[in-house]
């Protein structure tokens, strides 16, 4: 615990040495008086005017050479000068500590004050008189500055201001020449003693509440980025800039501590030199950054982040013990050691070290360092680094937290978007299987038929030779009998009569001959169901392309009719390995909306156009293209992206199922590998390009 003592110290000239003291005896007067100084020094609250007051006044009414006031750290045995008044007669002859009567605020031992320094460190008051001695060895004497000896002074008061019972402060009064001091002039120092310490203790609390809502307003700013941003970069960059005014510090740097199961943000492993911040320009030294690690340090001193050592000892001692490190001087720090060059080359000479820790957790290190001179931290220092590195610790919580949800809401969310991109396959494999099924019930009733068909329509089609021969023969027999008997009976003319003879022989061959090319076209029909339907072959085999596609064209030969033109650009094409069947309903299905395409419109001639050939693809391997374009009314461009959904149709209700275009876009991309592509414009038409390899190069033995 540091325990403090100040002092007023007072130095007379030769000439003012057997003077005395001019206090008047009235005690009306000396009340007066008192109370003027008393108001002077209670003017203000500022710690340093309040002292400097103080000072000024005593200087002046015991008309001193040399006033000081110090204060006495016990656990250092150091002494810190506050204020120095050097009368006019000796600034001329002596160099003072600071300009304008100020000191630097360096600590100096209290072994300066000679034979005084026990006192001091008892906190008692000091009455000496001095002794005459060689002018020319007094004059020469030096300020503390040098560290020599106070105690060559001829004459000092020492006179204690006791704050609390471990802070005292002293008024010393210094004389180079013996001087006599009075019982009045004591008892009227003590007296100002008493009525400084009420004005210290007042200005100490103004200062503490200063303190208390710069520490408040640091603390909120700090607050206020974490609530405008979860950025954990953000956060760090502003805080430490903001505290490295707050506190004097000459370099603020803090430690991202990669622990087990913490996710810290990934920065680049090489410093990066992040700017000013935009709201400071022009006043705020530069931020640097290097991979968990956040500079910043004032312009006379060059960054050191990239000489910092993560893994140093006081690092691992932070986070071996999670508390805080104070180290006045660096050098006498038994952790550090003497030979430190990262803390010789940053000129690291005072270093406050916070753990940044929250709920058990250390999520860094918060590194203030003073270059420019030893600092000895102060309770208040303590306490605004300890305010900011536990609200730093809830910031970087909660951004923490922050991540932590958008990646589960990214999870989720990906997670959902699988699940509706697995419920729109089980809806599509649905529809697909229920339009397999009705297809494989379709093919097997197609197959069914044609094969119930088949025998009778083989039996008519094989026994009409024998019929037209027979015929033949008979017509033959009967232009025989009409040669060999011209004039038959009465009886066979009547029956010739209403037969129709001549007719009959004209007639019959005829009637034969359209028989045969009925029996002909039905047995055309039967191989077209059955090479459409493919029940009797494998699932994947090499088959003749324009044989599918002549198929489909016989069965829809109905719808076609004479109303539609077909026009055929066809290429020679080599065997294709693909599954036929499913091939074949793509054609079915493509070849349906051409023709219910060209019916809707008006335009003459109504054409589809069946195109093929072979391409190279971008990777160099071969593929076939069939093109299917009719010239109807096109397809609306806003509903173009739609065509291959599920269960879309621009049909009336009962005129499709919205799953044709599905299923063949799944058979051409998912089982052949191949693309299926629709080009269309309004008024123009329609052109459906199917591409699939001429040879498998993924094995698929099923389709799906």
């Amino acid at each position: 615990m540091n325990v403090y003592s100040g002092y007023i110290v007072t130095v007379l000239t030769i000439e003012t040495a057997n003077r005395k003291l001019s206090l008047t005896q009235d005690p009306r007067q000396q009340s007066s008086l008192l109370r003027k100084i008393v108001d002077r020094i209670r003017n203000s609250l500022e710690m340093k005017v309040v002292i400097k007051t103080a000072v000024e006044e005593v200087a002046t009414l015991l008309d001193l050479d040399r006033c000081l006031f110090f204060w006495y750290f016990e656990d250092t045995k150091r002494i810190q000068i506050v204020s120095d008044r050097i009368s006019t007669e000796k600034v001329n002859h002596k160099k003072s500590i600071t300009a304008e009567g100020q000191t630097d605020l360096k600590y100096y031992p209290v072994a300066i004050f000679g034979s005084a320094a026990w006192a001091i460190a008892a906190q008692e008051m000091v009455i000496n008189h001095g002794r005459i001695r060689d002018i020319n060895n007094i004059t020469r004497l030096q300020v503390p500055g040098n560290y020599q000896s106070l105690s060559l002074l001829e004459a000092h008061l020492l006179v204690p201001v006791k704050i609390k019972p471990e802070s005292v402060g002293y008024i010393a009064c210094l004389s180079e020449i013996p001087r006599q001091w009075s019982a009045i002039e004591i008892e009227f120092i003590q007296t100002i003693a008493q009525q400084l310490e009420i004005g210290i203790k007042q200005a100490e609390l103004y200062e503490q509440t200063q303190k208390q809502a710069a520490r408040e307003r640091l603390v909120n700013q700090i607050t206020n980025q974490t609530r405008q941003s979860f950025d954990v970069e953000i956060i760090l960059t502003g805080a430490i800039e903001q505290i490295l005014t707050a506190l004097e510090v000459d370099r603020c740097l803090v430690h991202l501590v990669e622990e087990k199961n913490h996710n810290l943000p990934q920065f680049h492993h090489n410093s990066q030199k992040l700017g000013k911040n935009e709201a400071n320009i022009g006043r705020s030294p530069e931020i640097f950054r290097r991979q968990h690690l956040f500079e910043i340090c004032r312009e006379k001193f060059p960054p050191s982040i990239d000489d910092f050592d993560t893994h140093g000892p006081i690092t691992e001692w932070v986070i071996e013990h999670r508390e805080a490190v104070i180290i006045s001087d660096i050098t006498k720090d038994n952790r550090i050691g003497p030979n430190q060059p990262e803390y010789e080359k940053a000129q690291i000479k005072s270093s406050l070290v916070m753990p940044v820790q929250a709920n058990g957790n250390l999520h860094a290190i918060l590194y203030l360092n003073q270059c420019s001179h030893i600092r000895f931290w102060s309770k208040n220092d303590r306490e605004l680094a300890q305010a900011v590195a536990d609200q730093l610790a809830i910031s970087i919580q909660q951004a923490k937290l922050y991540l932590q949800t958008q990646k589960q809401a990214k999870e989720s969310a990906a997670q959902a978007e699988n699940l509706a991109k697995t419920l729109r396959e089980l809806q599509l494999a649905q529809a697909q299987l229920i339009q397999s099924e009705k297809l494989s019930s379709l093919g097997q009733l197609v197959a069914g038929v044609a094969h119930e068909i088949n025998n009778p329509v083989s039996f008519i089609y094989g026994n009409i030779p024998y019929i037209e021969r027979y015929v033949s023969d008979l017509i033959r027999l009967l232009n025989a009998y009409k040669f060999y008997y011209p004039e038959p009976k009465a009886e066979v003319e009547k029956i010739e009569e209403e037969i129709e003879i001549e007719f009959l022989i004209r007639d019959l061959p005829l009637i034969l001959k359209s028989m045969n090319s009925g029996a002909e076209r039905i047995r055309e029909i039967v191989l077209a169901l059955r090479t459409f339907s493919r029940l009797d072959e494998s699932y994947h085999k090499a088959v003749d392309i324009h044989t599918g596609l002549e198929s489909t064209i016989l069965i829809l030969e109905g719808s076609i009719k004479n109303q539609i033109q077909i026009v055929r650009k066809y290429e020679k094409l080599p065997l294709i390995e693909c599954y036929p069947s499913q091939l074949n309903q793509v054609f079915m299905n493509l070849m349906i909306n051409a023709i219910d395409a060209v019916k809707e419109s008006s335009i003459q001639p109504k054409v589809i156009t069946i195109k093929t050939g072979i391409i190279k693809n971008s990777d160099g391997k071969l593929s076939v293209q069939i093109t299917i374009a009719d010239n109807g009314p096109g397809i609306p461009p806003d509903i173009q992206t739609k065509i291959f959904d599920p269960f879309f149709t621009t049909k009336g209700v009962g005129q499709g199922s919205g799953l044709g275009l599905t299923v063949s876009y799944q058979t051409i991309v998912n089982q052949h590998y191949g693309q299926l592509k629709c080009y269309s414009e309004a008024g123009k038409g329609t052109e459906f390009i199917i591409e699939i390899p001429i040879r498998s190069y993924r094995d698929n033995p099923y389709p799906y």
